[in-house]
């Protein structure tokens, strides 16, 4: 949101207007997208509040508070602060005037994004059925890990001056190839890592394998490959699957009817068409992480269940943030084919583009090099996500919507009016 506002400050900045003009109208013109794009979000996260169970229950809850906090501190705490430093002289003067650029006096990009449209949308939609083939060519066994499968839970005590060797070989998935040598259970099926106690601070290594696997000869195993860390059991569990039968189906309907939401409201707000491709964008991304996920040989967990939902409300924040673009240039008259509005949209998003989709990238791959084995499954997912999310606005959503008219601008509502509540400056 904060990204949205101050590229339209930039904007008006640019075309001559004052400072406090440009505040003025960055703000009021940013805030149909933020609208748009924050309201599809919360019409998922609502209805995963009252159709969701479990984990995807909480989610919803909490991605709803995020939603609105953020909308609040975008829409109100900034422009209360960016008022105070106007009033204060802070901020006015010239060199205030000066922001940052991606391509300094270049002035608008001029890419040609849906040249490449076709072999794009094509590639896309071979890779998804590459990626769930090998998933399902696996078996049901090798995709579904301990929290959707079930399974056994061994905890293990060990001399903390080993713990470094121990995580050195989860990481590099030693642990896991040489367990499945002297056990012979599928690797796939083992899963390891390192746990502290919250009261003692010590590490434990936790290892979760299947029903059918022999928990002795699993524990001998171990001890022989760290015969220094004098590994002890002190805990061995059959559990169930976190994420059951129960919550997979309410998590599947609770999606689905979210989409359906989605589709009704973005078909209100803009057009129909906008409104399949915007659904078929988001169901682009969860598949084409998904098969992704199975290519690199990961199996399914509860974190990835957030993953997937994190991904669904980025893909339409993305997405509706060039939507509103190409209406907007749609209602002002932009001259050219609807191609040629559509590259100019893309063109004119592209630094909103590149600074979003850059800082979650930060983020996502913060977490995946650094967070450690247990978020590892989340962080990729999601990294994955951010870059197919970004990609499918402009290969999927933007595309579909293109030859859904055949080329032929789309007649959309009466030219909008730039009504600026300040002033431009002489």
């Amino acid at each position: 949101a904060n990204v949205l506002i101050f590229e339209r400050i930039r904007e008006e900045l640019l075309v001559g207007k004052s400072v406090r003009g440009a505040i003025a109208s960055g703000y009021d013109k940013a805030f149909g997208t933020i609208f748009d794009a924050n309201i599809t979000t919360l019409i998922a996260s609502i209805i995963l509040i009252y159709m969701g169970k479990g984990p995807v229950q909480g989610f919803g809850v909490t991605l709803t508070i995020g939603i609105l906090t953020s909308m609040f501190t975008a829409l109100v705490a900034t422009r209360l602060v960016f008022d105070l430093l106007a009033n204060a002289k802070v901020i006015g003067s010239d060199d205030s005037k000066r922001m940052l650029h991606l391509r300094p006096s270049a002035g608008l990009p001029k890419f040609d994004f849906l040249k490449y449209a076709w072999p794009a949308f094509i590639a896309s939609w071979i890779l998804v059925a590459i990626g769930f083939g090998y998933g399902f060519s696996k078996g049901e066994g090798n995709m579904l890990g301990v929290d959707f499968a079930g399974g056994y839970s061994m905890v293990m005590k060990f001399e903390q001056n080993q713990a470094d060797q121990i995580n050195q070989a989860i990481d590099s998935g030693s642990l896991r190839e040489k367990l499945a040598v002297g056990t012979g259970i599928d690797g796939g099926q083992i899963k390891a890592e390192l746990q502290t106690e919250t009261a003692t601070s010590e590490q434990r290594l936790r290892v979760d394998f299947p029903y059918d696997a022999d928990a002795k000869g699993l524990e001998g195993a171990l001890k022989t490959l760290f015969t220094e860390a004098n590994l002890e059991r002190i805990q061995l569990d059959k559990v169930g699957p976190s994420v059951s039968g129960e919550i997979q189906k309410s998590a599947f309907i609770a999606v689905v009817l979210a989409l359906f939401g989605i589709l009704v409201y973005v078909a209100f707000r803009y057009e129909y068409s906008f409104a399949v491709a915007a659904v078929v964008a988001i169901l682009h991304d969860v598949a084409m992480t998904g098969g992704l996920f199975f290519l690199s040989g990961r199996e399914l967990n509860a974190p990835i269940v957030a993953a997937a939902l994190t991904i669904i409300g980025f893909s339409i924040n993305d997405t509706i943030v060039i939507f509103d673009r190409i209406r907007e240039n749609l209602r002002m008259g932009t001259r050219g084919s609807f191609k040629d509005v559509m590259n100019t949209a893309l063109n004119q998003t592209l630094s909103r583009t590149i600074i979003t989709s850059g800082t979650t990238l930060f983020t996502a791959a913060t977490l995946y090099f650094f967070g450690g084995t247990v978020i590892n499954d989340f962080a990729f997912t999601f990294l994955v996500g951010v870059v197919t999310g970004t990609y499918s606005s402009i290969y999927i959503a933007c595309f579909i919507v293109l030859k859904w008219h055949g080329g032929k601008r789309p007649e959309l509502a009466a030219p909008a009016v730039d009504t600026d509540p300040v002033g431009v400056t002489s």
